[in-house]
């Protein structure tokens, strides 16, 4: 594949645009920096209903510590990765 180029010893300008869409980087900038906005949004709203999910789930004192003798876990973390009907039904 060659680019046509022998030298780089002359004016760029007269050889035309050296990547595609030239012009469009602040376009580029803009779309980028709104694409990362609204996935931060949607990422915040998708953890706050897990949060939401996992506070009533161990909302009370008693249903944190039995959920955690059925797992026979040492911490909330291993509690709250066993998988079963029972624990579930807490």
């Amino acid at each position: 594949m060659s680019t046509g180029i022998e030298t780089w010893n002359q004016n760029l300008l007269d050889i035309g645009p050296m990547y595609p869409f030239p012009g469009t980087e602040g376009l580029m900038v803009v779309i980028g920096l709104v694409t990362w906005v609204l996935w931060h949004i949607y990422q915040a709203r998708v953890e706050k209903k897990v949060l939401e999910h996992d506070d009533k789930l161990f909302e009370g004192k008693e249903k944190l510590r039995a959920g955690m003798e059925l797992a026979n876990a040492e911490t909330l973390l291993e509690a709250i990765k066993v998988e079963g009907e029972e624990f579930r039904k807490l």
